[in-house]
C-alpha cells in the first residue's frame, strides 16, 4: 500500500515497513547524541559502582592503579572525544542539505533500536567486568570502562547542547543519518540533514510514520 501527502521540504511518501527495510533512517541530531552521551555516562557510572563495590567487600582491586586508569581513560576520552566531537560537527555544517531518499524513524522504531542498544552495550559490559574480576586482581577494566564512558558521555551532551543552539538559530530541525541496522548514530564524520521548522505547530516534527523525503 503506497500512501501519499504533503510535508515541509517535500513528499512524504508512506509505505509497508517491508518495503522500508534495510533503507537509512533520519533521526534528530540532538536527541539522538545527548541519548548516546546518557547511554555512556550510564555506563561509566555503572561501572564505577561496580569497582566501588568490589572496593567495599575487600574484592580483587588496587585503588590507586585503579585510580590511574580511571584518570588516564577520563582525560584520553575528553581529548580524542573533543578533538573528534568539534570534526565532526563542523564537517555536518557543511553538509547541510536533504538526501535524495531517507526514512523517518517512528518513535516505536526508536524506543525498541534503543533499547536494543542499550542491552548489548550494558550485557558486554557486564559479561567483561565478571571475566575480568575473575581472573584480575586490579580492577582496571572497570576503572577503564568508567573513565571512558563518563568523558564520552560528556562530549556527547556538550554537542548535542551546540546541535540544539544551530536548532534554535537556523529555526530548523536538524537529523543524521542512520545507516540500515544500525544501533547507534557514528562516532566519526557523517553528514547533516536540515528540514526547516513548518509554520503550524507541528510541521517541524517528522511524522510519526516511516516515509521518505523526495
Amino acid at each position: 500500500m503506497l500512501v501519499l501527502g504533503t510535508g515541509s521540504g517535500g513528499i512524504v511518501v508512506t509505505m509497508a515497513d517491508a518495503a522500508l527495510a534495510g533503507l537509512p533512517r533520519i533521526v534528530r541530531a540532538d536527541d539522538e547524541i545527548r541519548w548516546r552521551g546518557q547511554v555512556l555516562t550510564s555506563l561509566g557510572l555503572a561501572s564505577l559502582s561496580y569497582w566501588i563495590i568490589l572496593w567495599l567487600v575487600e574484592g580483587p582491586v588496587e585503588p590507586l592503579f585503579a585510580g590511574i586508569v580511571f584518570a588516564a581513560a577520563l582525560l584520553f576520552a575528553l581529548v580524542l572525544g573533543g578533538v573528534t566531537s568539534r570534526r565532526r560537527f563542523a564537517h555536518a555544517m557543511l553538509t547541510l542539505r536533504p538526501p535524495r531518499s531517507v526514512v523517518h524513524e517512528t518513535l516505536a522504531d526508536a524506543r525498541e533500536r534503543r533499547v536494543r542498544a542499550a542491552t548489548v552495550m550494558f550485557l558486554g559490559v557486564g559479561i567483561l567486568l565478571l571475566l575480568d574480576t575473575l581472573v584480575s586482581e586490579v580492577g582496571a577494566t572497570a576503572a577503564l570502562v568508567a573513565g571512558a564512558g563518563i568523558g564520552g558521555g560528556i562530549i556527547d551532551r556538550l554537542e548535542a547542547r551546540r546541535w540544539g543552539q544551530v536548532e534554535e538559530e537556523h529555526e530548523s530541525r536538524i537529523f543524521l543519518v542512520l545507516r540500515p541496522n544500525a544501533l547507534i548514530a557514528r562516532m566519526g564524520i557523517q553528514d547533516a540533514y536540515e528540514l526547516p521548522r513548518g509554520r503550524r505547530e507541528g510541521d517541524d516534527e517528522p511524522p510519526d510514520f516511516p516515509g521518505t523525503y523526495l
